[in-house]
């Protein structure tokens, strides 16, 4: 018996122009009607999700969404925290000296802003801030207090640089933290260890729910962790084919409400 949905958001439950279709929407209040917690799992940020947490009316006690890539577990209708992991002014630091001499932008994130530094590497500006419904703010990064935390730090900048440049961070750093490439023009960077997966692992030990009971469906590199899991794996027809290779059932488009397709497969 399924207990639990756990559904990756751009790519999958969106549409191309981040639309939720009515058929996914129904889908979901079925799977909800049948005793299903329906867990989104995204790189946003929470006060991200708001918009779509009303639009798909599941904002009850007993539902949950999963940001920043892993780093938090919220109730949706209130934020309360059940998870989470951060990253210190330190960390930031370390990324910060060693994106700033590959001309690599970087935004910081915490609980309340999308952070911009007061000038970027020449000619390879982020446009992360720009199109993140959380709000943002410019600040000196040399002004962050000591104890100042993050949820995840963001690369965003044009495909072809990001793809020249990220073979010569350093290794080292790379290995000392979790990083998943979202986008092809997106590096993200969490504590180590923080996933979707391992979040997930979190959640579903707290709600006792075996990992036989849950359905995962992604389409990007950044769904990897949850994929890999002993659980019932679903890829998007649009998703990459590494994610498809991983999966135990492939499911139509985003644009053809492939969401709803697969919890139809997998509930009913």
């Amino acid at each position: 018996m399924i207990k639990m949905i756990a559904i990756d958001l751009d790519g999958t439950l969106l549409t191309t122009d981040k639309k939720i279709s009515q058929e996914n929407i129904e889908a979901l209040h079925y799977a909800h009607s049948q005793g299903v917690k329906i867990v989104i799992c995204t790189g946003r940020p929470y006060l991200a999700m708001a918009q779509f947490v009303e639009e798909i009316g599941l904002n009850t006690d007993d539902d949950y969404v999963i940001v920043f890539n892993g780093a938090q577990v919220r109730r949706a209708s209130d934020g309360e925290i059940l998870l989470t992991s951060k990253l210190s002014l330190e960390d930031m630091e370390k990324w910060y000296q060693e994106l700033t001499i590959l001309d690599l932008p970087l935004n910081p994130i915490d609980d309340d802003w999308v952070y911009e530094p007061t000038s970027y590497p020449e000619g390879y500006a982020s446009f992360y801030a720009a199109n993140s419904p959380a709000p943002s703010k410019v600040v000196d990064f040399s002004d962050f207090e000591s104890d100042q935390q993050f949820n995840k730090l963001v690369i965003t900048v044009e495909e072809a640089h990001l793809a020249q440049q990220m073979p010569k961070i350093d290794s080292a750093l790379m290995a000392a933290y979790s990083t998943s490439l979202s986008h092809p023009w997106q590096l993200e960077v969490m504590a180590e260890g923080t996933n979707k997966g391992n979040a997930i692992l979190g959640f579903a030990d707290k709600m006792g729910i075996s990992l036989d009971e849950i359905v995962a469906i992604g389409d990007q590199e950044n769904d990897r962790s949850m994929l890999e899991l002993p659980l019932h794996s679903v890829a998007m027809g649009n998703a990459i084919p590494a994610m498809k290779e991983l999966a135990e059932y492939i499911t139509d488009t985003n644009d053809n409400s492939g969401v709803a397709k697969a919890i139809y497969h997998y509930v009913k």
